[in-house]
């Protein structure tokens, strides 16, 4: 799995609030709620929970160290994949949750996010390569896997 290179550390109410503001630009007319509970909680996961459909805001949202594209994705392009996941989830795709073809969907969702209007060119940039180094992993591990 790409290594988890994100922000570690909790939220402040500023950046809880930052962040909200985010995601209802990303939203737009199509208002969705961000739960914001576990966001000042050290290591807590951006994330969709398919058990309620709602996204949870995370310490994670925010960039870490690294130089993937993963560990480099902005805010609102962490919630863009998130909010990429929801939609995909009431269209009714069925995330596969094992690895590594978790992987795919990983990848998927990051395209889907970069073709989000009110994202930076940077964050398309950052989503895409997310992709690749997804996909680029899942060839790996399949090919892995075949061998043994």
């Amino acid at each position: 799995m790409i290594p988890a290179s994100r922000n570690q550390i909790g939220l402040t109410e500023y950046e809880v609030r930052y962040c909200v503001q985010l995601w209802d630009i990303l939203c737009g007319n199509q208002k969705r709620e961000l739960v914001t509970a576990e966001a000042s909680r050290h290591s807590s996961r951006t994330r969709l929970n398919e058990t309620d459909g709602k996204v949870y805001l995370g310490a994670d949202v925010k960039p870490g160290k690294g130089l993937e594209a993963n560990a480099r994705l902005s805010e609102s392009a962490c919630l863009a994949h998130e909010l990429s996941h929801a939609e995909r989830f009431e269209m009714g795709f069925e995330r596969p949750l094992e690895f590594p073809n978790k992987l795919v969907d990983e990848a998927e969702t990051s395209l889907h996010a970069s073709f989000m209007a009110v994202l930076s060119w940077r964050d398309v940039e950052d989503l895409v390569e997310d992709a690749m180094d997804r996909l680029n992993q899942w060839l790996v591990e399949t090919r892995e896997r075949r061998r043994l």
